[in-house]
């Protein structure tokens, strides 16, 4: 499954890769650090999944996973922040998951597992 990255913050954005590198059944796609970049992109890619951050000005959240959803209505979309306070907007929009920054492995884990009906990644 193809997925992407949209967070502007460097340790972040590599925290969560180094995370998902784990998942061998995960291609990672890019990760892109301004809306304008991830738009170019996620037409060529079509992710399955995309995580994208909710809290930066670069990325407007909202935008992006519309337009994921548009190229690929089963795409799964997965905010993430530092701030918790954004997770009740999140799902209010009809995300799929949503991961507070930092992230911790065992809560990936469960996520993956709930979202992808319990295939081995």
């Amino acid at each position: 499954m193809k997925y992407i990255i949209a967070d502007p913050d460097e340790k972040s954005g590599n925290d969560l890769r180094n995370i998902l590198d784990g998942y061998k059944k995960l291609d990672f796609k890019g990760r892109f650090k301004s809306l304008e970049i991830a738009e170019k992109s996620i037409e060529k890619e079509r992710p399955d999944i995309a995580f994208i951050r909710i809290d930066k000005i670069e990325l407007n959240a909202f935008k992006l996973a519309n337009l994921i959803r548009e190229l690929n209505p089963f795409s799964k979309i997965i905010f993430t922040s530092s701030q918790a306070e954004y997770a009740l907007e999140a799902f209010e929009c009809g995300v799929d998951g949503f991961l507070l920054i930092p992230f911790h492995d065992e809560k990936i884990r469960n996520f993956m597992v709930r979202s992808f009906e319990k295939r081995k990644y």
